[in-house]
């Protein structure tokens, strides 16, 4: 079994996360202090390897000027400055990574989204989550790639409140000429940050974070039950490049959450890594979960996963390869993704 002193920590850990989340301080308590004025929270794992969980705080400052849940006007501060909604937005856009899994999490569907490159609107993990959705999705305005939002398909769909990550920063003045903007930070391992800053826009806030809570508490519970101390790898084929990931994105700060053991070579605190297929061996695990993105032919994973380095991996010879859907493992990040990557994992871990 794993060590209890392990599980003890983590447990600890995350739990003293949530009750600072549940802070009444601005920025809900807990972490680190950064110089950009965010705050990381380290959660624990085994001693030496030192990963950081996904902040589970709002950033210093942010949030709205009311914790009542459905109070408008509010005021709130986010990291291109503050806006102020004068009423509950009933007209929403999605412009940025796992912004449509926030609010399809919250009950609430938008009137216009962005997409993946190559992808269709509505991942499918999220369709099967919501299947009573599905003629409001159907009818959701395509606002073009999230990488390049279409202003003019924007604009027509007449939203009410745009939500869009900091990496959509410079587009800010535009985007509020629109309507009332508000950006979260973006990246997958800030997925629980953007999640409740979403929830403050849209009068949410403490169902966010009561979301929130259940989802750690439900991966502390499923991480104590893995028997043993298995070391999980996480790899992605894309068209342009291989990749394994590290403690800092979305998929790895779920394993720090469930206390799960990462390679020695992915305990470094980047997103991720780039790997060649001359030395994907460097990913090996106990387990391996990797995903494929679009067309295989397109990507390095055929030949690598029909080769010999990749059979001769350990985890590959013990049939502990996963291959695992793209879209919630490594391209969205979300409440809804978090929960199938925690069932996932304790699904096949421990068995």
């Amino acid at each position: 079994m794993r060590a209890v002193g392990m599980k003890a920590v983590l447990a600890t850990a995350v739990v003293g996360a949530l009750l600072a989340g549940c802070s009444s301080a601005p920025d809900g308590g807990g972490g680190t202090a950064k110089e950009d004025g965010s705050r990381s929270q380290v959660i624990g794992a085994a001693e030496g390897d030192g990963p950081s969980a996904a902040p589970s705080a709002l950033a210093d400052g942010m949030g709205a000027d009311t914790d009542k849940d459905g109070s408008f006007p509010r005021t709130v501060k986010h990291f291109q400055g503050s806006t102020t909604l004068k009423a509950e937005p009933e007209r929403i856009a999605v412009l940025s990574t796992g912004q449509l899994d926030d609010l399809l999490s919250l009950g609430i569907v938008p009137t216009a989204t962005t997409r993946a490159d190559n992808a269709g609107l509505v991942p499918d993990y999220l369709a099967d989550a919501h299947p009573e959705d599905k003629a409001r999705l159907a009818a959701m305005t395509d606002a073009g790639t999230r990488q390049a939002p279409n202003l003019e398909s924007l604009a027509a769909a007449e939203p009410d409140l745009i939500l869009a990550n900091d990496s959509l920063g410079d587009l800010y003045p535009k985007l509020s000429r629109i309507a009332p903007t508000v950006i979260t930070a973006g990246n997958g391992v800030n997925w629980k940050r953007d999640l409740l800053l979403v929830g403050e826009a849209v009068g949410k806030g403490r169902q966010a974070r009561e979301l929130l809570d259940d989802i750690a508490a439900d991966a502390v519970k499923q991480g104590q039950a893995v028997e043993g101390d298995p070391a999980v790898s996480m790899v992605r084929f894309t068209p342009d490049r291989t990749r394994m990931f590290g403690v800092s994105s979305f998929t790895g700060s779920i394993a720090v959450d469930m206390g799960l053991k990462r390679p020695e070579s992915q305990r470094f605190n980047a997103i991720s890594e780039d790997i060649g297929p001359e030395s994907v061996d460097t990913a090996d695990g106990d387990w391996i979960f990797y995903s494929v993105q679009g067309d295989p032919a397109k990507t390095d994973a055929a030949s690598v996963v029909a080769g010999p380095l990749w059979k001769s991996m350990k985890a590959v010879e013990a049939g502990h390869a996963v291959k695992v859907d793209d879209d919630p493992w490594y391209l969205n990040a979300g409440p809804t993704a978090a929960r199938l990557v925690i069932r996932q994992l304790a699904e096949h871990i421990g068995k």
